[in-house]
C-alpha cells in the first residue's frame, strides 16, 4: 500500500521512529493502533447521567 503523507507527519514519523528505535513502518502501525483503541475504548462521558434537576452524576 502506498501512503502519501503531508511533509510534517513525514517527518513526525522519522522522529518519532528514531526516539523509539523503531522502523517508520512500526510508527505508523502504532499510531493507527492508538487511534483505533481511543475510538473503540468506552467514554467517561457515556457514564454520565442527569439527575430531575438536570445536575451531571457520574
Amino acid at each position: 500500500m502506498q501512503l502519501r503523507l503531508p511533509q510534517e507527519l513525514k517527518e513526525w514519523i522519522k522522529a518519532e521512529s528514531d526516539r523509539n528505535g523503531n522502523s517508520q513502518n512500526s510508527e505508523v502501525i502504532r499510531a493507527i493502533r492508538a487511534a483505533k483503541d481511543r475510538r473503540s475504548a468506552p467514554s467517561a462521558f457515556g457514564k454520565i447521567t442527569m439527575d430531575q434537576g438536570d445536575n451531571p452524576r457520574c
